[in-house]
């Protein structure tokens, strides 16, 4: 009897079940697993419908009204590009713009400053009573802005206010010093500065709060080591607590100048964007574009190309950070 290998045939297996040419198959397996489990996107749906309706439909909605002409009530007009070309004529727009950039500038830096002198202070262990400190310079940032424009109100009063008590009595004291009251909330000059004081003292708290996360977030053995080495308190935080903070910095300090941009109860309640558009910045000049003049149109052709170059300076931002990074 000769012994012969079986023959094994060449015949390619049939496809299973639910398989197809094209990841037919696939895609309804997929459908499939879908149905099984249809409660569980039950229970999540409510999320994408609330945001399908109040956050995708206005923001796409907003996107076409940027090329047409609409007050809300008459009939939509198509018009292109032409809300665009009118921003090149605005002369408010600019002006907005650039209040909103001096305003940043004018607060800004002395907010983070301040918040890292207190982030840095509350985080020292000898400090007693450090969970109550932290929660009242916190509460600004959580505290009504009705309550916060009445104070700032009878602070900046150009009659009575608090500060021109301070400067008048000041002045008397030092008559070399020529001081005299400032109309805060009535001058072209000072209105910003009246808004910078505002923002930096209501925003410091919540900086401080990330940052003191970030200091919390260095090891310890960074200063045991820089303590070894026989570096001063001064010379462990030039050397080792600032080049660790920069993030923290830059996160905040990105945080703060996108706030500015969009920033609005303060400006409207404080001084209403007066003397004239002095104090005026982007987001009150957009709330005005929309609900004093009902051009929704140009409103919404204005915010979209505001945001397109935030989005722009944001990605810049972002590389520069990287690059640094990278670099150190």
């Amino acid at each position: 009897m000769n012994d012969q290998a079986p023959v094994r045939s060449r015949t390619p297996p049939l496809p299973c079940l639910g398989e197809g040419v094209g990841g037919e198959g696939r895609r309804g397996s997929a459908w499939a697993e879908a149905g099984r489990h249809w409660h569980f996107y039950l229970f999540i749906s409510p999320f994408f419908i609330l945001f399908a309706v109040f956050g995708l439909y206005p923001l796409l909605f907003s996107l076409y009204l940027s090329f047409v002409k609409w007050d809300g009530l008459s009939p939509q007009v198509w018009v292109g590009l032409s809300n665009f070309q009118a921003m090149l004529d605005d002369d408010i727009l600019r002006k907005s713009l650039w209040n909103t950039l001096v305003i940043g500038l004018l607060y800004v830096p002395p907010m983070l400053i301040l918040a890292f002198f207190f982030a840095h202070l509350l985080n020292q262990q000898w400090l007693k009573l450090r969970a109550f400190y932290r929660a009242a310079f916190f509460l600004p940032c959580v505290t009504p802005m009705v309550v916060i424009a009445i104070v700032f109100g009878l602070f900046f009063s150009s009659e009575k206010g608090l500060l021109n008590y301070l400067i008048t009595s000041v002045g008397s004291a030092l008559p070399f010093l020529h001081l005299k009251p400032v109309a805060w909330t009535n001058s072209e000059q000072w209105s910003k500065v009246a808004i910078a004081i505002l923002v930096a003292w209501r925003w410091t708290g919540y900086n401080m709060v990330l940052m003191l996360a970030g200091l919390q977030g260095i090891s310890e053995e960074y200063y045991e080591a820089a303590s070894i080495d026989g570096a001063t308190p001064w010379q462990r935080v030039r050397h080792v607590t600032l080049p660790l903070m920069t993030p923290t910095f830059r996160f905040c300090g990105i945080l703060s100048l996108l706030g500015t941009i969009y920033m609005f109860d303060e400006i409207f309640i404080l001084t209403g964007g007066g003397p004239g558009t002095s104090s005026t910045n982007f987001g009150l000049y957009l709330f005005n574009l929309s609900f004093n003049d009902f051009r929704f149109g140009y409103a919404s052709c204005v915010a979209y190309t505001v945001a397109f170059f935030v989005f722009l300076g944001a990605i810049a931002l972002q590389r520069m950070n990287r690059r640094a990074e990278a670099a150190a």
